[in-house]
């Protein structure tokens, strides 16, 4: 009886780590981020200058951040975001997914949305059918330029 209602309990209690999907955004011709809800707006990316906005707070990374985006000769850049749920378990978060298609590696750059602090940062190593994702640690340095470059706009 016992086993029979541990696995009523797998097939009927949700998993929230299993039904969590981040939302994939869009970024238009102007650099706006489409698909975030208002309470993030305005919402813009400007890969040029390694800018980004999210309501009132604007960061332009450092480059011991920035230069991620440029690691590849041909990079995808994809941007997901969840905000829907508990921040208990992680802020509401966007992420900056680099990547190209003729290497096996790419980098996953997490930021606040409400903030725009790094939350962290992976590299993800495809060898075959395995999966490694080890953590970009930064240095002390880094991690101070970064919060001193966010900015509260009026």
């Amino acid at each position: 009886m016992k086993t029979l209602l541990i696995l009523i309990s797998f097939l009927f209690l949700p998993n929230s780590n299993a039904m969590h999907k981040d939302t994939l955004l869009q970024i238009d011709k102007n650099g706006n981020i489409i698909g975030l809800p208002k309470e993030f707006s305005p919402a813009k990316f400007d890969l040029t200058k390694k800018t980004l906005r999210i309501k009132d707070k604007e960061i332009i990374f450092p480059e011991c951040v920035s230069n991620y985006f440029e690691q590849h000769q041909n990079p995808q850049i994809t941007l997901l975001a969840s905000w829907y749920h508990s921040k208990k378990i992680m802020p509401y978060y966007l992420t900056f997914d680099i990547s190209d298609i003729s290497v096996n590696y790419g980098y996953k750059i997490f930021v606040d949305l409400e903030t725009l602090e790094l939350i962290y940062m992976n590299k993800t190593i495809r060898e075959g059918n395995r999966i490694h994702i080890p953590r970009i640690e930064l240095k002390k340095e880094c991690l101070t330029e970064y919060n001193n470059r966010i900015k509260t706009l009026n």
